[in-house]
């Protein structure tokens, strides 16, 4: 998937062009708007129609970690709990197949 070196969006498709340097690089542009910005040597952080990341501070990334973590506890819990409801039910006998042998 790529993604527009300029606009940092990310695409299903290709779009625009896609500029192949001598260095090997790939150089993916969405669109002629952020091509022309990057030959004028504009950069994105200062452009306004380019939506940026919020960022973080260290508290609201440790509280994101421990929220994924704690899913993953839910998660794994929620499945223990349906193993051992599976392992609690007792395994009922058939007395059809009992009932065949005796007459025999």
């Amino acid at each position: 998937m790529p993604t527009c070196s300029f606009c940092k969006r990310h695409y299903k498709e290709p779009r625009g062009l896609s500029v192949f340097t001598f260095d090997g690089k790939t150089i993916h542009f969405c669109s002629s708007k952020c091509r022309r910005n990057r030959d004028l040597k504009r950069d994105p952080r200062k452009v306004n129609w380019v939506k940026r990341e919020k960022k973080m501070t260290k508290v609201q990334k440790e509280a994101e970690i421990k929220e994924a973590l704690e899913e993953q506890k839910a998660g794994k819990e929620a499945g223990e709990i349906e193993k051992e409801a599976e392992k609690k039910k007792p395994k009922q006998e058939e007395p059809a197949k009992e009932d065949k042998k005796e007459e025999k």
